[in-house]
């Protein structure tokens, strides 16, 4: 099954993917992609584990994701077809071993055609082999063993043999491998016909288990498509053991209809496992939006501290000064806790920084602080910056023209925030490699590098607690200074390293790019600034007129 799945995944070229993303726009047409791609794939695990990567991407809604997941569990029927019909009247281990010397053959071509088509060779190779061993197997353990003998009658027997079934399908971790060995039993008469309907059951919610493992590590959606797909094997379940024997003689009631033989229990098992799942999905379909409501109640989305608004009250969204208040108050909060992620990712921690304290901890020896900036953002900062845009837009609506223009530039401000973050984690990386680099010279260019983002920092919380007008410019001009200082130093000293060959080429143009980025960063945060803390208007006019005097 490993080397099949592998080999049409290769063979699809990512059309597998493709696929389930473009018809999937209402429920029978996800169903439908559900059950074709597994009938492809051979396989219902694979198709769930990508619709728990896509949803955890945002590929697909949780509705799209369910219905794939229904279609795929009567998809997975066809393994059993496949299984039935070739290993009863036909000797296929004549034709394994062509199979898998070919497959290899075609595992050492270059193309992924090639190896995907190898790959399913060997993979079919292996079944028709297996099935072939098995059957002989079954056959020379029933000369003295008699396992059919150890049957057991009523629905006790069945309860029993479901939980066989499910426990071998959590071992085997494929409820394709587990029916191919039921049917071969079954073929060899190793076991009852209603104990293996049974095995067949208990194999369909046994499956569930990779679905739940691969969600742990999923977002909300992906667990809760991982929670109804297990309650969609487990009601199916309940539901067709309560009625087994009426579900049994539907069996053996429609297979002359298909042109099977009376005698011929494994094609009635995949007959009875069709029936199955098709049922469940007749019976659930019209239940996905209380299963969505349910899975939602059960998984909430986990809303960090960070994420949450402060300040963002909607009883005063029809009153625009305090709106105007509350949206720079939620923007100010957003800033805060984007520099304390900017500080974290130049391995700076946030508490008693100072300049004086700045300087002390630059020369100490670099401690790298594990920080995923697009997982804060994700998680955070994301759900944060969408209030702050969602509460704007409906504050606007009460709002003067010339509200709406401050307005804006609270949104400009917020936006910067974000893009400020984002250009932070692009130089994290080549900070924290040359942090440990043994070249002192470029590890000198990159503390400075961190130290101009720092003090940058540092004196905007400055700005940011000043109350005078005039101390808030004076300390807005000295920002500003520095920061022409900043963008003047750094180029003339990394072109005096390169001259005396005192850093690589290679070094020389990462810090380039970086302190290239580095700048902009650094401008971005004073025109934030600019935004949240010089808010008298008077101010901001003054400032303008000296940078045209300048």
């Amino acid at each position: 099954m490993f080397f099949m799945q592998d080999g049409f995944k290769q063979l699809s070229g990512g059309l597998l993917e493709k696929l389930l993303q473009k018809f999937t726009s209402n429920t029978l047409y996800a169903i439908l992609t559900g059950f074709l791609s597994t009938s492809i794939v051979q396989s219902s695990t694979i198709i769930t584990l990508i619709v728990v990567s896509f949803l955890s991407a945002e590929l697909l809604t949780l509705v799209q994701g369910i219905g794939i997941v229904f279609g795929s569990n009567i998809g997975s029927t066809t393994t059993a077809w496949i299984v039935s019909s070739l290993g009863v009247d036909v000797k296929i281990s004549a034709y394994a071993f062509p199979m898998l010397v070919f497959g290899v053959i075609l595992r050492f071509g270059k193309s992924n055609a090639s190896k995907g088509g190898g790959n399913v060779l060997l993979g079919l190779g292996f079944i028709f082999l297996g099935i072939s061993y098995m059957k002989d197997g079954f056959d020379i353990m029933k000369e003295s063993i008699d396992l059919a003998s150890y049957a057991i009658e009523g629905y006790l027997g069945i309860i029993v043999y479901i939980l066989i079934g499910a426990l071998a399908t959590v071992i085997i971790q494929s409820s394709a491998a587990t029916l191919a060995i039921v049917i071969t039993a079954l073929n060899a008469d190793s076991i009852t016909y209603i104990n293996a309907l049974a095995l067949a059951i208990g194999a369909n919610v046994g499956t569930t288990l990779t679905t739940i493992l691969a969600s742990f590590t999923s977002n909300e959606n992906g667990k809760r498509v991982a929670l109804i797909h297990f309650l969609f094997n487990l009601i199916s379940a309940i539901f067709i053991t309560i009625f087994i024997y009426q579900f049994q003689g539907l069996t053996d009631f429609i297979a002359p209809y298909l042109g099977v033989s009376e005698s011929n229990y494994g094609m009635k098992l995949a007959l009875f496992h069709t029936i199955f799942s098709v049922t469940g999905v007749i019976i659930l379909t019209p239940f996905i939006p209380l299963l969505v409501k349910l899975s939602e109640r059960l998984i909430q989305k986990k809303v960090s501290s960070a994420s949450k608004p402060k300040y963002l009250t909607p009883s005063v969204l029809s009153n625009p000064d305090a709106a105007l208040i509350s949206l720079r108050k939620e923007i100010i909060n957003l800033y805060e806790n984007c520099q304390k992620a900017m500080l974290h990712a130049l391995n700076l921690h946030t508490t008693g920084l100072t300049k004086e304290t700045l300087a002390t901890r630059l020369n100490d020896e670099v401690s790298i602080i594990d920080t995923n900036i697009d997982e804060i953002y994700q998680k955070n900062l994301k759900s944060l910056y969408s209030e702050i845009i969602h509460y704007s837009s409906f504050a606007q609506e009460h709002m003067f023209d010339f509200q709406h223009k401050e307005v804006g530039e609270l949104k400009r401000a917020a936006s910067l925030i974000v893009e400020v973050l984002k250009d932070t984690r692009d130089i994290q990386k080549n900070i924290n490699y040359y942090l440990k680099s043994k070249n002192d010279f470029i590890k000198e260019e990159y503390n400075i590098l961190r130290k101009e983002l720092a003090e940058i920092l540092i004196d905007i919380n400055a700005l940011s607690i000043l109350e005078s007008d005039v101390e808030k410019l004076t300390q807005f001009e000295l920002i500003k200074s520095e920061l022409t200082q900043n963008d003047l130093a750094s180029s003339e000293e990394i072109d005096a390293l390169i001259r005396e060959d005192k850093i690589k080429a290679t070094m020389a143009t990462s810090y380039m790019n970086d302190s290239a980025t580095g700048y902009s960063i650094q401008k971005k945060l004073v025109e934030v600034a600019n935004i949240l803390f010089l808010n008298n208007d008077l101010l901001k006019k003054i400032g303008e007129k000296r940078d045209e005097a300048k």
